[in-house]
């Protein structure tokens, strides 16, 4: 059950200096009026859009501020009000404010993020939607193995080449989880580094056969192309990373709760999945008609009832 918002604190704070190179604005005491933004990558932009489309058709006025960059751009961004709402993954906004945190799954990380937030920043409730590290294999290996969870990989560990970033190897959630959680033990020798962050280059040497499995994001457009199996992770090995709407305390209201609550209860991985697949290649659509979709689809294109 998702932590009640309630048990924030609003705290009003002034604008102040920072690191963003937005400029920082002044707060507006308008609660209907709010600056959007988004991180400078597909994915963002397309959940930024059906957040503004949304409020939008429910009486916001909306303000656009896209493709702002990394995170520690747009946290500040937000902080001094030069925006007042952005899409985030709890699990990775948890280790950008504790990076000592050990909750991995969805409620934990929910619960440590609400504690770990400044009293400036809001998150409301996250939505089914999970970016998250995932370990895929083909589908002929699904059956040809019987996998269906991570666990079920461990036996056949001696015959299993894994390809990831180079930190895979290392890091907490990367081959050392696997091996403490599921027993899947892979050697030096059977790890291949691929840099291109579960990219093109990773899926060709999982489809390829280069590779056994692959560190692969949970919304890939890869997975359902080239009919990849993700392999189920129920120890939470991977962080959960779940779409959460982070927003200025000083501009939360009870109505843009209820609006991208409403959003948050409907957006799934596999709507995730669709929309980056309607927007790849040469002959995709722009995020906003993609949102624009989902937005229509899901009826939020009218006024909340």
């Amino acid at each position: 059950m998702a932590v009640c918002v309630a048990i924030l604190a609003l705290a009003a704070t002034s604008a102040c200096g920072s690191s963003n190179p937005l400029g920082g604005g002044e707060v507006s005491g308008d609660l209907k009026s709010i600056a959007v933004g988004s991180a400078d990558f597909t994915e963002s932009k397309i959940i930024a859009e059906i957040y503004a489309q949304t409020l939008q058709a429910n009486g916001f006025t909306v303000r656009r501020q896209f493709g702002i960059g990394s995170r520690e751009t747009y946290v500040p961004a937000v902080k001094d009000h030069s925006i007042d709402l952005i899409p985030e993954y709890t699990g990775n906004l948890l280790q950008y404010f504790d990076k000592a945190t050990t909750a991995t799954d969805p409620q934990a990380v929910e619960l440590a993020l609400y504690h770990a937030l400044p009293g400036d920043l809001s998150i409301l409730t996250p939505s089914p939607a999970n970016d998250t590290d995932t370990l895929a294999v083909t589908r002929a290996t699904a059956q040809k193995w019987n996998l269906k969870t991570i666990g079920d990989l461990a036996a056949h560990s001696a015959e299993v080449k894994v390809g990831g970033p180079s930190e895979f190897q290392t890091r907490t959630e990367g081959l050392p989880g696997l091996k403490a959680k599921y027993g899947l033990d892979i050697t030096p020798a059977n790890f291949v580094s691929i840099s291109d962050g579960g990219g093109p280059a990773t899926v060709r040497a999982l489809v390829d056969g280069t590779v056994t499995a692959a560190d692969i994001f949970s919304t890939s457009q890869a997975i359902p192309q080239n009919d990849l199996v993700v392999l189920e992770d129920p120890k939470n090995n991977f962080l959960a990373a779940n779409v959460v709407p982070l927003v200025a305390s000083q501009k939360m209201s009870d109505q843009l709760k209820t609006v991208l609550d409403a959003v948050s209860a409907k957006l799934t991985t596999l709507a995730l999945i669709d929309m980056n697949t309607a927007t790849s290649g040469n002959s995709g659509v722009d995020p906003d008609q993609a949102a624009r979709k989902w937005v229509q689809d899901n009826g939020f294109d009218k006024a909340l009832g």
